[in-house]
């Protein structure tokens, strides 16, 4: 059964109206809200201030320490080597790592019968040597009174009067006098004695071993006096009052028991160190009268040494020190600005500086997530003079 025409006609028109109607009741009834409805109160903006603590720049001078560390070293350490050749005969109690010995203390002996006998050699040579010098010059006189009687004046020939056999003769004598030397000389060398009061490193041979010329025996260290290396960085090196005689202490903690050496400054490298950028210098101390094993070569130990006196600069906590070599002042309205300063040095906990603040001036030393310039703050500590 079809639909009448007139249906279908009301069918499409109150499609088309039906929606157009809800939109224009929905704008009449935003408009009446906006003209008659409530006003929501504007809320105003407030901007958080921080809570600092500020310090007030003053000038004073500033006594620089230097610190530094290395490690005991001997000054003179020796390796004893063999001059003659020998079987080793005996080692004194002192032939052992960490024995003391004191100077012209026999430390070794090798086998010396080869070289006594060496020795009873070259006496015999020199004795009969000498009784030629004595038959020759005997020889030389009967010769020129043998001329004298027979011809007038003086013989042509040096031959005549046996000269030249008497020249070598003496010549002999010499030379077997230097062989009793140089024999009595291999003798003695056969005992190793100590050059210097000191202490065995490690020795390299035993009785029974075969030493050869050369070869090592052992290793020692004079125990009169030792040294430290201590690198310097370059800044702390020019604030040194003087590379040399300047007092230096050395402290040393091992099981609890802290040890305190006084040196002092001898001498400084003779190159910067290529790898640390540093310049070493070497500090040195009167060990014989130390009466502590724990002082010996190998110690590690931390230095303190004197530097200049930094005058009139400013002291503050290594915080105050922004990025880029900058500080915050804080104005009299407390707002915050940024000054670049220049630094005369820096410690573990505080920055000295040397220019970019003025005395009075009120610093920031409360670290601060976020700082801009302008920034207002609020002192909230007493303020104190120094940091």
């Amino acid at each position: 059964m079809s639909t009448p025409p007139h249906t279908r006609s009301f069918t499409l028109a109150g499609r088309i109206l039906l929606p157009l109607l809800l939109l224009g009741i929905g704008a009449a009834a935003m408009k009446a809200a906006v003209q008659f409805g409530r006003k929501a109160d504007k809320a105003p903006i407030q901007t958080p201030m921080p809570d600092v603590e500020l310090i007030t720049a003053t000038t004073s001078d500033y006594p620089v320490t230097l610190q530094s560390q290395g490690v005991i070293e001997a000054i003179t350490q020796t390796r004893a080597a063999a001059e003659v050749a020998g079987r080793v005969a005996s080692v004194s109690p002192a032939w052992r790592e960490g024995a003391h010995f004191r100077k012209g203390d026999e430390l070794l002996r090798l086998d010396e019968a080869d070289y006594a006998a060496a020795v009873a050699n070259a006496e015999a040579a020199a004795a009969e040597a000498a009784m030629q010098v004595r038959m020759e010059e005997a020889r030389a006189e009967q010769a020129l009174r043998d001329w004298k009687k027979l011809a007038a004046g003086n013989p042509e020939s040096d031959l005549v009067t046996r000269a030249p056999q008497l020249k070598a003769a003496r010549a002999r004598a010499a030379a077997s006098n230097a062989a009793i030397e140089k024999a009595k000389r291999d003798l003695a060398r056969t005992v190793v004695r100590a050059p210097f009061d000191g202490r065995m490193l490690r020795t390299l041979i035993n009785v029974g071993s075969w030493a050869a010329p050369g070869a090592a025996l052992a290793e020692f260290y004079a125990t009169d006096r030792f040294q430290v290396r201590l690198p310097l960085p370059l800044d702390d090196f020019t604030l040194l009052e003087s590379p040399e005689g300047t007092p230096v202490t050395l402290t040393a903690t091992a099981g609890g028991r802290s040890v305190e050496i006084k040196a002092a400054l001898t001498r400084t490298a003779g190159e910067i160190d290529r790898a640390s950028r540093t310049l070493p210098v070497t500090a040195e101390f009167d060990a014989s009268t130390l009466n502590d094993p724990l002082i010996a070569p190998g110690l590690y130990v931390n230095a303190s040494l004197p530097g200049k006196t930094l005058r009139k600069v400013i002291r503050l906590p290594r915080r105050s020190l922004l990025a880029g070599d900058r500080v915050a002042v804080c104005s009299a309205d407390h707002h915050l600005s940024f000054r670049p300063v220049r630094i005369a040095r820096t410690t573990r906990d505080d920055v000295l500086l040397a220019e970019g603040v003025q005395p009075g001036e009120q610093i920031l030393a409360t670290t601060l997530a976020v700082m801009t310039e302008g920034m207002a703050v609020r002192p909230v500590t007493a303020d104190p003079a120094t940091p």
